[in-house]
């Protein structure tokens, strides 16, 4: 495992400490420390023991909440794109981590949603632990996401 921490304290993350991360925020989700979808001071003081301890780093609270701001982010394409009942024929595969249809379904979508394009080979590992952690924040409706 890489990981590149300079004097800005940048964290190159790697794809063990996101799972390791998603899952130190679930825990504390589930713990109750996330209210009105917000981490407490507590919840971050844990994870960030947690994260520390497991990766043997330095991180600060800092380094979690950018991190989760990008998960966040990435996740939020895939949310705000695939939610609704126009979009049937597409479904998430978990071995391959990405959001599979048929040819024609996709150029449906491109058509009416040319940022779409990218997201047809762009790889959104974690998924599910995403979507428990960061749908309610996107929610503006009664259709379900792709699960």
């Amino acid at each position: 495992m890489q990981v590149i921490m300079s004097k800005k304290e940048l964290v190159k993350w790697t794809d063990w400490m996101d799972e390791c991360f998603i899952q130190s925020l679930l825990t504390q989700q589930y713990k109750g420390n996330r209210i009105n979808g917000t981490f407490t001071s507590q919840a971050y003081a844990n994870m960030v023991e947690d994260l520390n301890a497991k990766t043997g780093l330095s991180l600060t609270k800092c380094h979690l909440k950018n991190r989760m701001k990008t998960l966040k982010n990435s996740f939020s394409q895939w949310y705000d794109m695939f939610r609704g009942t126009s979009l049937s024929g597409f479904g998430w595969n978990s071995e391959t981590h990405l959001i599979e249809a048929d040819d024609e379904v996709w150029a449906n979508l491109i058509n009416s949603k040319p940022e779409a394009i990218s997201l047809k080979t762009k790889k959104v590992s974690h998924y599910n632990e995403m979507l428990a952690l960061f749908a309610r924040d996107r929610a503006s409706g009664d259709n379900p996401v792709l699960v």
